[in-house]
């Protein structure tokens, strides 16, 4: 128990120390970097750094993911908002057509009945006795006209 109590202090470790299979040749650059740490005594504790301001660059990926992700957001709203009204006025120019074949059809219908009363009238008109008589000046009668008023004032 009292071994996990102790702090542990890394120390530096010097290049002969290393084993012959990690040492790497003269100039070339360290594979790893090794956390020394340097308090001067040991046993002190050494306070952590403040978290600095994030960087330029994390900043401004941080604005783009956010544009983007707005852009994204309205251009599938408008995406919506066009099919919302594509289907709209899908049904609307529907509902016209069957309305407009209606009133065709009826169209149809009412000029083919004008023109079999037209036939029938004409057709009794032809015949020699249609019970019809030509009016005689004598047996019509003629009604003076009333005379002019004024035009009555509603209250």
């Amino acid at each position: 128990m009292s071994a996990a109590l102790k702090s542990y202090i890394p120390r530096p470790v010097s290049p002969s120390a290393a084993p012959s299979s990690q040492r790497r040749p003269h100039g070339a650059a360290p594979r790893t970097r090794m956390l020394v740490s340097r308090s001067p005594k040991p046993g002190t504790v050494r306070s952590l750094p403040l978290a600095t301001a994030p960087r330029t660059l994390s900043r401004n990926l941080t604005r783009l993911h956010r544009v983007s992700s707005m852009v994204a957001a309205s251009l599938v709203s408008l995406t919506l908002a066009g099919y919302g009204t594509s289907v709209y006025v899908d049904r609307q120019l529907d509902e016209s057509t069957q309305h407009l074949g209606q009133l065709q059809r009826r169209e149809q219908q009412l000029s083919d009945a004008n023109a079999i009363l037209s036939r029938h009238m004409a057709q009794q008109a032809e015949q020699p006795t249609p019970g019809l008589q030509l009016p005689k000046p004598d047996q019509v009668i003629f009604l003076q006209p009333a005379p002019h008023r004024a035009a009555a004032v509603p209250e």
